[in-house]
């Protein structure tokens, strides 16, 4: 299967490697804004160096295409890959404008385009258990978390990232809705000024949402980009149903807690190796249903971020869909 890569950052190198390593994979073309990018990807991996998706499409002629945009950069690769009927993997979030992810998700649908998200939660092992544990219970009351630091660049200009919420957080929305279902009601309220101004960072340091699902799961999500620690964010989810308490901890374990005590599961699989596996598997099988997280289920994530965002700025109760 001959695989371009659109978006070739730091982030993209473990995919990279991981395709690379895919005996039944050829790598041929990367493409990125930045020739120099795209051009050391080319020398250290393989293939062609492009600046446009169209013109990669056209002369690579790829079999499928992994995405490692930033926020603000979504638009043009997606509508050159659904032009030219190519399959898509992504990274999330898939846009930060709703109506445009909206219309895209319809034209995929039309036209039967395999594509995947890169939420990789929910191919983990322990969220599979999650799910098995939650099915029998009766949950109500849900906490959500993703406490860390703050990346700089880009990141910290809301029209760029979307803020936290939209860029890191999304994952815990994403895991709540698959968990939960549909989203009817969010309200947030948001901190700025933990990090002094600097005339540049004009994104909340800390935020939290409540979201009131149509199941009747009501969630607490709440973020933190200020906080001086390393790289092991503390995140997460917590359940709390009638008979038991579920911790969820962000892609290490799940304890289950009932009157008769705890047990706890650790993840041992590779969720971002079973993603693309499952992603590529899908091409060759033409079949959009078995991936775990579509282009469309990606957009139904950032509705839940983007939402978020409306009530941080109006202050008031935000319905969905927006």
């Amino acid at each position: 299967m001959r695989i371009g890569f659109i978006g070739v950052g730091r982030r993209m190198t473990g995919h990279i490697k991981r395709i690379q390593a895919m005996v039944d994979c050829e790598i041929v073309a990367f493409c990125d804004v930045a020739p120099e990018a795209a051009e050391a990807r080319v020398a250290q991996f393989g293939g062609a160096a492009f600046t446009d998706a169209r013109s990669m499409l056209e002369a690579a002629r790829p079999d499928a295409v992994l995405m490692g945009l930033p926020p603000f950069a979504h638009g043009t690769a997606e509508a050159a890959c659904i032009e030219a009927e190519v399959p898509f993997w992504m990274e999330k979030p898939v846009h930060l404008d709703i109506d445009q992810a909206r219309e895209f998700a319809a034209r995929v649908a039309t036209k039967g385009i395999v594509t995947s998200v890169g939420y990789q939660e929910r191919y983990l092992d322990i969220v599979e258990r999650l799910e098995t544990e939650l099915a029998s219970r009766n949950a109500g009351i849900a906490f959500g978390y993703w406490m860390g630091g703050s990346p700089a660049g880009w990141w910290v200009r809301k029209e760029k990232s979307g803020g936290q919420p939209v860029e890191q957080t999304t994952h815990v929305f994403d895991l709540a809705r698959h968990l939960f279902g549909p989203a009817r009601r969010i309200y947030a309220a948001g901190v700025t000024g933990i990090i002094p101004p600097d005339g540049v960072r004009n994104i909340e340091d800390a935020s939290a949402a409540t979201v009131e699902f149509a199941s009747g799961v009501v969630a607490v999500i709440s973020s933190a980009c200020y906080l001086q620690v390393g790289q092991n964010v503390p995140a997460g989810l917590d359940v709390f149903c009638r008979d038991a308490n579920l911790h969820y901890q962000r892609r290490h374990s799940l304890t289950l807690t009932t009157a008769g005590g705890s047990t706890t599961w650790s993840s041992h699989n590779d969720s971002e190796q079973d993603m693309l596996v499952d992603f590529l598997a899908a091409v060759r099988g033409g079949d959009p249903s078995r991936v775990r997280c579509s282009y469309a289920q990606g957009v139904e994530a950032l509705e839940l971020s983007l939402a978020v965002n409306r009530a941080l700025e109006t202050r008031r109760v935000v319905d969905l869909p927006l």
